[in-house]
């Protein structure tokens, strides 16, 4: 049996649809009593449960949460330079990618005479980000997080990120907050590390906001706090997932290695192809049977986590014509899309659900992932239909100001009292009509 299968789109089997189009979202359904309880013993105990969940879940015994400078010195003399290089080039297009998305800090209009509206534009005090490490190293999430949220100017950001078994961060990702002058970095992972930043601990401050991508686990608790405090999420950043649509042009060498590159991740991502050429369709299953077998099985298990996420949410789609292929794309509303097709930028202009998209056969999506400079903490099952990429503006808040003088007031005095007096608030009428009367 293949590794991964290949349908027409309208034989597809109702319940693989269900499951390709649901992704793990399915999974997190299911453990959500599980999040709720470590929520609750974070929420009530503190500390005293983060070192408990930390030992549990990670192995690691924790005394101090915090990391201390000794640390940060300790991952700065032993980070190898090229991967400091590499952290360097990646964070100065992050920067400048987000530093164009920077809006002015205020605007105003006049709507009427006499009648000024705009707003100001203001940054979050503090906010929590969420560095991954379960199945590896993830310090690109940090640059990709930390960034924007220094651009927009937020006072503090502390970051939270899982402890390896010996009780030490991972020295990148240690070095690239220390990059960004970020110090407050604390060593719990999990669902308990969203409960800490969202409730606050004797260590870790409550944020107004937290952010960043994680496994099944970080998605449940993101989405719980943030019904259940007054903390505000990014989004729901959960399992990866990437669709490549090609055309009959594209090379099958490139789709096959493009579409394991979410898969390795873990086996609760996805990785699908849309095309248009069964003769395609085949060879690009061909290769993916190749190429996974490839993947290192050791330190972490990538090819069994390829393996077992195709086989979940894995699937090569062909479809009749590129607007047929255009349509399940729509529908699927992945976090990665790349277009490998002939005139990508024709078929850009149809597409309106994807968390970010890659044109062409020279860009595939792990550029996005690490150095291009756009941001790789997208919105995942199909989130993208109503989620933007993490950017400056989920940052900032926007308040709205008003003024007007008495011809302004003048104007909007009938509109005003005539409405007031309709929904019978009578004051909200008085309120105006007492400024004429006194003069």
């Amino acid at each position: 049996m293949p590794v991964i299968p290949i349908y027409r789109l309208g034989e597809i089997p109702e319940a693989k649809l269900e499951q390709l189009k649901k992704r793990s979202m399915m999974e997190i359904s299911e453990i959500s009593d599980k999040v709720i309880e470590i929520i609750d013993q974070v929420r009530r105990r503190g500390d005293e449960a983060l070192r408990e969940y930390t030992l549990r879940f990670d192995g690691a015994e924790i005394r101090e949460l915090r990391v201390g400078e000794e640390e940060f010195e300790r991952a700065r003399s032993r980070l190898p330079s090229r991967v400091m290089r590499c952290l360097e080039h990646a964070a100065r297009n992050i920067r400048r990618f987000h530093e164009a998305q920077k809006l002015s800090s205020s605007w105003f209009i006049e709507v009427d005479e006499g009648v000024i509206l705009g707003q100001i534009i203001t940054p979050i005090h503090s906010v929590g980000v969420y560095v991954p490490g379960g199945r590896g190293s993830f310090p690109s999430t940090a640059l990709m997080a930390i960034i924007p949220a220094q651009v927009a100017g937020v006072e503090e950001i502390h970051v939270c990120t899982p402890p390896k078994p010996n009780g030490e961060v991972d020295d990148a990702t240690l070095v690239a907050a220390d990059m960004l002058n970020v110090r407050n970095v604390y060593k719990v992972g999990g669902a308990q590390a969203i409960a800490a930043m969202a409730f606050g601990t004797s260590t870790i401050p409550k944020v107004d906001k937290i952010v960043g991508p994680g496994g099944i686990w970080i998605a449940a608790a993101k989405k719980l706090v943030s019904i259940h405090s007054p903390v505000e999420i990014d989004f729901i950043a959960g399992p990866s997932e990437n669709l490549i649509l090609a055309d009959d042009s594209a090379d099958p060498v490139y789709v096959a290695a493009d579409l394991l590159i979410e898969p390795e991740h873990g086996s609760d991502s996805a990785g699908v192809v849309v095309t248009t050429s069964m003769k395609l369709a085949e060879k690009v299953q061909r290769e993916v049977e190749r190429l996974i077998q490839e993947l290192p099985d050791q330190p972490i298990p990538r090819r069994r986590f390829a393996v077992e996420a195709l086989d979940k949410y894995g699937a090569i789609i062909v479809c009749r014509d590129m607007d047929e292929a255009v349509d399940f794309v729509n529908e699927y509303s992945v976090e990665h899309l790349e277009i490998i097709a002939e005139n990508p930028f024709h078929i850009l202009k149809k597409v309106k659900n994807a968390g970010s998209i890659y044109l062409g056969e020279y860009s595939p999506s792990s550029v996005g992932c690490y150095a291009a400079g756009v941001n790789h903490i997208l919105p995942t099952g199909q989130g993208a239909k109503v989620h933007s990429s993490l950017s400056v503006d989920h940052f900032v808040k926007k308040t709205d100001f008003t003024f007007l003088d008495r011809r302004g007031l003048q104007s909007l005095r009938d509109a005003v009292t005539g409405l007031a007096e309709y929904e019978g608030f009578p004051q909200h009428g008085k309120a105006v009509e007492i400024r004429f009367r006194r003069t």
